[in-house]
Order: structure tokens, then C-alpha cells, then sequence
């Protein structure tokens, strides 16, 4: 098969296209600027053009609606594996275009979207474990770590709370939704806001904070509003944590920009933006600690950084997650905590215990290396398009 990949700029290129290349697919990468998801002249022009040579299908982390046109136009497959949520440009009319096969790393996304007629699959997001060997070496059992604690992510202080950005609302709407954001935030693996949320309180946003993105979408604006929500709660429950950490432990972390709560709290170390390809990996693994707060948008999939710091032969400690049982035992191969006062246990825990992280960590390194490897993942993707 011959793949005409896009990218965007995503950090797991290298990776699948080498892996598409391995087995013994030709692959040629496209990496024009994208102006407009949905409709961009030049660009059309540009992948038309080059879509000439004879292509049998366009690939591209995410889903982009001018790709899928532009590949139905041209009688070819349009290829795209979801890696972030939300997505609004899966609420595009497109996604029931007939050239399009949709891959989907969580569940509950992906019944949403066989529910309106789209061409889906459930398919995890995978690592290279390869590649980190080389960068790392083979793990050991004498390990020398640089930190007690890590957590690699952002805290979104710019551009990620839309609902600071809502003016003039009105003092219940501001004091209910607090409170369905202090009532998630005591809650892993079940999504309490589509219930507390309910069409009273939308219509109520909805006077003040109208959505609208266009003809070509068809989403109810709930469920934008309900991810405000949901990124709210995130935002919140990283601040949080970590500053409850730092009372008690040594915490490094790897970010743009610490949150006030946090940068005051000496235990507290912030290290900055890190390379994800070079930096990233060794943190995971020098770590005797590594925390992941999924971004709760995620209602049950695995995100990327869990697969990350295991690939990457880290010990991971993780807020809970339905999809979580399907591949992983907690305390054998990862450990999830399901409260504020479970994590900070937890962490206490295992930083007294080096056999049982180390135990756990090696388990968890081989489960992803066998069931999330780019191999066998992009396998399944290629043998589905191909029935």
C-alpha cells in the first residue's frame, strides 16, 4: 500500500512511519501548513496535486475534515488514529464520509461515534519501546534515580480554561459549576458531569456563551460545555495534588509554567519544558516515581504519557481508568489510585519499597512492549482496512 502521511507537527511520526515502512508499506510524508481544518484552498490544491502519484490512502494522527473530502474526491482511504480528546473536528458532518476508517483510543469515543454512523475502530495508542532501549539501555535492576517523584504534563495556565474567559455569568451558574467540579474531582473512572450538567444548566450557559462551529458540525453544545467543565476539573485536580505532594515528598516537575499554589511549596521542583523524544524518557526512567493525571476529557481511554513512562521502563502511579483492567493488574504491572488520600498512601508506599516498584515497573515495561507496540497496533489498523 502506498500512504501519503500528514503531519502536523504530532510527536509520534517518526515512529509510525517508520513503522508503516517496517512493514513493507510505502510511505511518503505531506507536511504543508493546514490554515483551515475544514476547508483550505491552497492546500487542497497542493494534496490534490500530489495525491497524482498515485495514492491508496491518506494517513494523519487526528482527524482532519479537508483530508477526508479531499480523499473521498479522490476514491482513496483517508487513515486517521485519534490521540487527543477532545476532538471537535470528529463533530464534522465528514466523519460518515465512506473513505474514512476512524482509530479511536477510548472507548466511550468510539461507541459515540459508531452510534452516528462513522466507519470506527477501538484501537490503543502505542509506544516504541525500541527506540527508548536505544536511547536508555536495557533496564537494571541497580537503578540510580535523579528524582523521588516526577510528573511530566501541563497545568494549563493560557489559552486551555475557556470557562475564565465566560464574562458576566451569573453568580449560581459560577457557584453550581464549582460545584460539579469539586464533586468530579473526588471521582476516577466515572464521568459525573454529563449527569450534574443537565439541559437547565446548558440553556443557561448557553445565554451567555453561545457555540457555534458552523454549518459542517452537527454537536450539541452540552457536550462542549461539559468538556469546559471536564478541563476545568483537570486543571484543578493537577494543582492540587501536586501542592499536597510537595508538603510531604520531593516532587520534580516538567512544565511550561508552575501554577502559584505550587511554586511556593519548597519540595517543589520545577525542571522546565522537556524534549518529549530525548529528555522525556530519561526522567521516566531515573524517576522512582512517575504520576499521570489523565486529562479527564479522556472519559476511559489510556492516554499517551501512561504508555510513555512504561514503554520508557518508568514505575507509574496513575488516577484510575475504566479501560486501565483491559490490559494491566493494579500492584502487579502499574498502580492506580482512586482518591487524594490513596495517592499520597501510595506514594509513601512504594518510595520505602525498591523490589515491589522494581517487580512492577519490569511487568509493566513488558506488557506494553508486546501489546502497545507501534508494530502490533499499526498491524491491526492495516489488516482491518484490508478485510
Amino acid at each position: 500500500m502506498k500512504i501519503l502521511y500528514y503531519t502536523w507537527g504530532e510527536w509520534m511520526k517518526t515512529d509510525v512511519v517508520s513503522t508503516l515502512e517496517a512493514l513493507g508499506e510505502t510511505v511518503e510524508v505531506f507536511d504543508k501548513k493546514l490554515e483551515n481544518y475544514d476547508s483550505d484552498s491552497a492546500f487542497e490544491a497542493c494534496l490534490q496535486e500530489k495525491l497524482k502519484a498515485g495514492f491508496d490512502a491518506v494517513f494523519s494522527m487526528d482527524y482532519f475534515p479537508v483530508l477526508s473530502t479531499v480523499a473521498k474526491d479522490a476514491g482513496i482511504l483517508y487513515l486517521s488514529w485519534i490521540s487527543d480528546c477532545p476532538n471537535l473536528t470528529l463533530s464534522s458532518k465528514t466523519v460518515t464520509n465512506d473513505c474514512n476508517r476512524i482509530f479511536l483510543f477510548d472507548e466511550m469515543l468510539y461507541k459515540n461515534l459508531k452510534a452516528r454512523g462513522a466507519n470506527v475502530r477501538h484501537l490503543p495508542l502505542g509506544v516504541n519501546t525500541k527506540r527508548l532501549d536505544a536511547l536508555l539501555g536495557p533496564l537494571k535492576e541497580d537503578m540510580t534515580y535523579s528524582h523521588e517523584i516526577s510528573f511530566v504534563g501541563s497545568f494549563y495556565q493560557d489559552g486551555y480554561r475557556q470557562l475564565e474567559k465566560v464574562q458576566n455569568m451569573p453568580e449560581d451558574l459560577r457557584g453550581y459549576i464549582d460545584g460539579v467540579v469539586a464533586a468530579q474531582n473526588l471521582i476516577y473512572g466515572y464521568d459525573m458531569v454529563s449527569e450534574l450538567f443537565d439541559e437547565t444548566k446548558v440553556k443557561q450557559l448557553e445565554m451567555i456563551a453561545p457555540v457555534n462551529l458552523g454549518d459542517g458540525y452537527e454537536i450539541a453544545s452540552a457536550e462542549i460545555y461539559r468538556d469546559w467543565i471536564r478541563k476545568e476539573v483537570t486543571v484543578k485536580e493537577r494543582e492540587e495534588l501536586i501542592s499536597d505532594l510537595g508538603l510531604l515528598f520531593p516532587v520534580s516537575v516538567a512544565t511550561d509554567s508552575l501554577p502559584e499554589m505550587c511554586s511556593n511549596i519548597a519540595n517543589i521542583k520545577n525542571l522546565g519544558y522537556v524534549d518529549y523524544i530525548n529528555e522525556m524518557p530519561k526522567i521516566f526512567r531515573e524517576s522512582k516515581i512517575n504520576l499521570n493525571f489523565t486529562l479527564r476529557t479522556i472519559q476511559s481511554g489510556l492516554p499517551l504519557r501512561l504508555t510513555d513512562v512504561l514503554g520508557a521502563g518508568g514505575f507509574l502511579i496513575t488516577n484510575y481508568q475504566p479501560e486501565l483492567p483491559y490490559y494491566f493488574e493494579n500492584g502487579n504491572s502499574i498502580v492506580w489510585f482512586e482518591s487524594r488520600e490513596h495517592l499520597l498512601d501510595l506514594c509513601a508506599f512504594y518510595l520505602r519499597n525498591d523490589n515491589s516498584r522494581g517487580k512492577i515497573r519490569e511487568n509493566g515495561y513488558n506488557i506494553v512492549r508486546k501489546a502497545f507496540s507501534y508494530e502490533r497496533l499499526l498491524g491491526i489498523l492495516l489488516s482491518s482496512i484490508k478485510e
